[in-house]
């Protein structure tokens, strides 16, 4: 009997080291991804940062009206701007800053214009 408690409590044993090991493999991932998560929101931010001071610095381009977003890298620009020539403007003002991968421009022309 002893000898069958024995091996029950072993492999018992044996069958929680692999649990163990995952679940350690699990928080190990978990912690990677909140780490690249937040690497990731840090470097949006500061691509967001860029492209606003690269708008404010362009003349007879109200930056003031233009919101911008940033996710993986992708800038959204939205909001209004009086003509089309300022529409394309801030998109190229938008691709030309470091680590920007793309531009999604929804700006719009404000109305009577």
């Amino acid at each position: 009997m002893k000898l069958k408690a024995a091996i029950v409590a072993a492999t018992i044993g044996l069958t929680g080291l692999p649990l163990a090991a995952m679940a350690e493999s699990n928080a190990s991932s978990t912690a990677k991804e909140v780490k690249a998560d937040t690497q990731r929101y840090a470097s949006d931010a500061s691509i967001t940062g860029k492209v606003k001071a690269a708008l404010i610095r362009e003349k007879d381009l109200s930056a003031m009206d233009v919101n911008v977003e940033t996710q993986n890298g992708t800038v959204q620009l939205s909001g209004f701007v009086d003509t089309k020539d300022q529409q394309d403007r801030a998109e190229k003002v938008a691709k030309s800053v470091t680590g920007v991968k793309d531009v999604k421009n929804d700006l719009r022309l404000k109305s009577g214009s």
